[in-house]
């Protein structure tokens, strides 16, 4: 009976921890641990810590992560001291960008641990410390470094010719002073290397050669006008983009043109928009044409489809076996005539564009380009019982018939979208 009663006080204090385990397991922090484990065991250490870290601060007393965050802060420490090593012996140019992200990144492991609570060994009852250095001196010298090697290749860059060497020492007189604000004099030199690296480009309106100019214009004029204007309005409102980027204006467009007595079906013409080009001083001139603009009608398909559910129909009262009075449901089948209908419409502009060079009036880039606007909307009516339905008709038969959008509409959504994607283009090939 002793034994009986040993053995079962046992399992109990086994059952007792198990259940602890479990608790911790399912917890919070007992959750963050684990992931700090599955971090250490890849090698991720400064996530090991900081995921530890986040279990302490819930639970500072959680003896699991007590010993995983000082084992994890020893091996990142040691592994981001062993990439600063390997980077200053290997010499290369531009070593010191990474030096100072090794040092922030132990910065920022050092200002984990001096957030934690007070930590306790459970079983020696000491204070658990931790080996922090301070690198605040050698991570303001290995920006210094890190500054100084951007504004030599700024310099270098600089003394050559051409609008692409500029714009390169504007940036990196820029990256210089990212590592150091007001490094030497970095920031008159990038604006001088920035003036001189800008690209001037015009835009010339796209011709319409599509045959229906003006015919879905009513509120914005001509759409290759328009998806002109708003590509223009797009590039300008990005100041990244407009860094290194001067753009004629409509304006000035049309100032020279009139003072050269042309029309802009004169532009379509390359060697004529090269000399228009030269004499309003740009680099580049982009010109373009729209081939298509199509307009589908609306048009609405039905679907009809017959629709069964079997349901409770009724209930009725019945004397069970041992004589009490109860009541049961009757199940049935029932159904309905369901009319899916789907009302479809759209439009698509299609056309091209190019990109030429003034000085040497060659075509440096020249891309097809589509883009469309499409209207979809779905609803059902429904004749029978509503209890037949399934998921999808109950919720369709809830939604009323919308009008689709008008032609000019959706041209005009195209042609926003449109605008939308040759600004871009436009933009990833100008940086």
């Amino acid at each position: 009976m002793r034994m009986n009663k040993m053995m079962l006080g046992a399992i109990c204090s086994v059952f007792a921890l198990l259940l602890l385990a479990g608790c911790a397991a399912l917890s919070q922090y007992g959750s963050l641990e684990r992931d700090a484990r599955q971090h250490y065991q890849r090698g991720n250490y400064d996530q090991a810590v900081f995921k530890c870290a986040a279990s302490l601060r819930i639970k500072p007393e959680y003896d699991k992560a007590q010993t995983l965050i000082q084992d994890a802060f020893r091996a990142a420490v040691n592994g981001h001291r062993d990439k600063i090593q390997g980077l200053e012996s290997a010499g290369e140019k531009f070593r010191y960008d990474q030096i100072v992200s090794e040092y922030e990144a132990l910065v920022k492991l050092n200002q984990t641990i001096k957030n934690l609570p007070t930590l306790v060994n459970k079983k020696t009852k000491r204070l658990i410390r931790f080996e922090l250095s301070d690198y605040t001196q050698v991570l303001a010298e290995a920006k210094t470094n890190a500054a100084e090697a951007h504004y030599q290749e700024g310099l270098q860059l600089s003394q050559r010719k051409g609008i692409d060497f500029q714009k390169r020492a504007a940036k990196e007189f820029k990256t210089a002073q990212q590592f150091c604000p007001d490094y030497k004099d970095s920031a008159s030199r990038y604006q001088t290397c920035r003036r001189a690296g800008i690209k001037r480009v015009a835009i010339i309106p796209f011709k319409d050669k599509s045959g229906k100019r003006n015919r879905y214009g009513a509120v914005y004029g001509a759409i290759s006008e328009m998806i002109t204007d708003q590509m223009i309005s797009e590039v300008m409102s990005d100041p990244s983009a407009m860094e290194f980027l001067g753009l004629i204006s409509r304006d000035q467009l049309e100032h020279i043109m009139r003072e050269q007595q042309l029309e802009m079906s004169d532009l379509v013409d390359e060697q004529t928009a090269v000399r228009l080009g030269k004499l309003m001083g740009v680099h580049k001139i982009l010109t373009g044409k729209i081939t298509q603009i199509i307009a589908v009608p609306a048009t609405t398909v039905k679907k009809t489809e017959k629709q069964e559910a079997n349901v409770v129909v009724k209930t009725e009262k019945y004397t069970d076996s041992k004589g009490k009075k109860k009541t049961r449901y009757i199940r049935g089948d029932v159904e309905a005539r369901v009319i899916f209908y789907t009302k479809t419409a759209g439009a698509s502009i299609v056309g091209s564009y190019k990109i030429i060079d003034v000085e040497t009036a060659k075509i440096e880039k020249s891309k097809s380009f589509t883009d469309d606007a499409k209207f979809k909307h779905q609803w059902a009516t429904y004749t029978g019982d509503e209890r037949a339905l399934n998921s999808k008709a109950g919720r369709l038969v809830k939604r009323a018939e919308e009008p689709a959008p008008t032609d000019e509409q959706l041209v005009n959504q195209a042609a926003k979208n449109l605008s939308g994607s040759l600004a871009n283009s436009l933009k990833e090939y100008l940086r």
